[in-house]
């Protein structure tokens, strides 16, 4: 037994050393035992403010409701500071049952810090904002009054969505690439989510729909965005 738990030790040291090679171009070398394999020290390397970065959210196409492509940018102006943002074109939906044809955008400002604490950490506060169109052909209900329809008409519309709200997201990453340009970014969050569905000069609501609350006029709930992304420096800039 005592064997069997050494062995699993020692394969748990193993499995943990490739981490250890994380990031940076700069090293140095242990000369001191020539007779003996020379030992890499990797170091961070200087952080460098008046950076711009690209950024691509990769995981936006797995959206489970609205898929998405999105693309964005970072400035860092100081060694602890940035600010950017996020758009993201929705090319295909599943939010909406039988929906034809789906067109939206995303907009995500955001500003971050990065505490001196936590070098390959980060902390941001982000905007969010949505705006999606539905296509669908059901019946919808006209000439309304105090919110009731007069009647039932089988015709194609589009069931629109606007959701508007902030979040508070947190995150690290690694390097991907020896020169540190390229990066892979992971974050989680909590949030908060304002949305507004109507159909113009008509009333609408899926009956097919799993959660039918979500289809509400007005709807508000709490969210935990999290995902992926990569991260490459574009240009630092002389300061």
């Amino acid at each position: 037994m005592r064997k069997t738990n050494c062995f699993l030790f020692l394969l748990l040291i193993l499995a943990c050393q490739p981490g250890k090679a994380q990031s940076s171009k700069r090293s140095s070398y242990d000369h001191r035992k020539p007779t003996r394999k020379a030992r890499i020290i990797y170091e961070d390397p200087p952080d460098t403010a008046n950076r711009i970065m690209a950024r691509f959210n990769f995981t936006g196409m797995l959206d489970p409701y609205d898929e998405n492509a999105s693309l964005g940018g970072e400035y860092k102006f100081a060694a602890g500071w940035s600010v950017g943002g996020d758009v993201a074109y929705i090319f295909n939906s599943t939010y909406v049952p039988n929906v034809k044809k789906t067109t939206g955008y995303i907009v995500r400002p955001f500003i971050r810090l990065y505490p001196d604490t936590w070098r390959r950490g980060f902390i941001e506060v982000q905007l969010h904002y949505k705006h999606a169109s539905y296509q669908l052909t059901d019946w919808v209900g006209k000439d309304i009054t105090n919110g009731v329809p007069a009647y039932e008409e089988f015709t194609t519309f589009y069931y629109k969505k606007k959701a508007w709200g902030f979040h508070f997201n947190a995150g690290s990453w690694t390097n991907l690439t020896a020169n540190n340009k390229l990066r892979l970014e992971v974050f989680i969050g909590l949030g908060m989510r304002f949305k507004k569905q109507y159909t113009d000069n008509a009333l609408y609501t899926p009956q097919k729909a799993a959660f039918m609350e979500l289809y509400n006029p007005h709807y508000t709930t709490v969210v935990l965005p999290m995902g992926m992304r990569l991260v490459y420096d574009l240009k630092t800039l002389k300061q």
